[in-house]
């Protein structure tokens, strides 16, 4: 009987410990929020089809002037060539068959909208004031993938069309960079963007150790946002990627630290360490790119585990960096 009483106990506490083992898994069923993302490339392309440009200037005029000005370069929306160079745009063969293929690929964007609805239902568990942005795709000419501007968000289809997709060969988007331009990145670079916006990198001494645990700090609010993403997800990693990081984070942490990397104010470091890349530059080649972002994450999980009293809006506000890692007590 007391056996059976202990290994009652024993599971109670194993359960326990697995339901808080994820801290960011918390319960927003009851914030009501409902996001749909405004399809404006399909009503810009029915212009095609006999619709007017007036209708769709009044529909939206924030949004007409942002996508005219500065994603497809045609100038402001009251400029005397406009028309006439909107219709240029919208009768090229290209990209009309790029407007058929984002049609094809998303002829709906419900899955897009349900995980951002669940990431913005995050957002304001932890803020509830935040305003949440209106959001809009559009076709951009492969040009950039996302826009921002106040209480704006601008989301390139044609930029997720799945690492297949013929159009990033002929253009020539290496492999390592396909990999992310698909579907089920949508969400999650909208609401990265939305990060990157609302927190602004503030550097003290523009070093490679600041880079690396802003990036960390951003990482961990995306995880906070989509807690049901796995790690690698949220790094963008494959999971052959995620492993060489997790079997060698103590080989990576003494390299950076053995060449004096950390405290490096040489822009290019940063670059090594931080941007895409098919592999980081002084590892191994089977090493995946922005490494430091991982390394970052890894110090910001740290700093959070010691220091349960530490909210998310205290952390995102926090941009002492050389504090972050110093009571992160991190060590790979």
């Amino acid at each position: 009987m007391r056996k059976i009483t202990f290994g009652l106990l024993l599971l109670t506490v194993c359960l326990l410990v697995a339901c808080q083992s994820n801290k960011l898994k918390v319960d927003v069923s009851g914030i009501d929020l409902d996001i749909k993302i405004d399809r404006f490339e399909k009503q810009l392309f029915d212009l095609n089809k006999g619709g007017t440009l007036n209708d769709l200037e009044k529909k939206y005029p924030h949004i007409l002037g942002l996508y005219s000005e500065k994603v497809i370069g045609l100038g402001k929306v009251d400029d005397q060539n406009y028309s006439q160079n909107l219709n240029k745009f919208l009768k090229d063969s290209t990209m009309n068959l790029v407007a058929n293929r984002v049609d094809s690929v998303f002829p709906n964007l419900d899955v897009q909208e349900e995980e951002l609805e669940g990431g913005f239902k995050h957002l304001k568990y932890y803020y509830p004031k935040a305003e949440i942005p209106r959001v809009f795709s559009q076709i951009s000419g492969f040009n950039q993938s996302i826009v921002v501007d106040k209480g704006l968000i601008g989301i390139s289809l044609d930029k997720y069309l799945g690492e297949d997709c013929d159009f990033y060969a002929l253009l020539g988007r290496p492999v390592y960079m396909r990999k992310n331009m698909a579907p089920n990145r949508v969400a999650q670079d909208i609401l990265l963007a939305y990060a990157l916006t609302e927190f602004p990198f503030k550097p003290k001494s523009e070093n490679l150790m600041e880079q690396m645990i802003y990036q960390g700090k951003i990482l961990y609010f995306l995880q906070a946002l989509l807690p049901e993403k796995g790690e690698a997800d949220i790094l963008k990693y494959s999971s052959e990627d995620f492993k060489w990081c997790v079997d060698n984070e103590s080989h990576v942490w003494a390299y950076i630290i053995e060449q004096k990397h950390l405290f490096s104010t040489d822009s290019s470091m940063a670059r090594n360490y931080i941007n895409d890349a098919p592999f980081t530059a002084g590892m191994p080649t089977d090493s995946p790119g922005r490494i430091g972002t991982w390394i970052g994450l890894q110090i910001v999980k740290s700093y959070m585990e010691k220091h349960g009293e530490i909210s998310l809006p205290d952390l995102m506000q926090n941009d002492d960096y050389a504090s972050i890692l110093r009571e992160s007590a991190y060590q790979a």
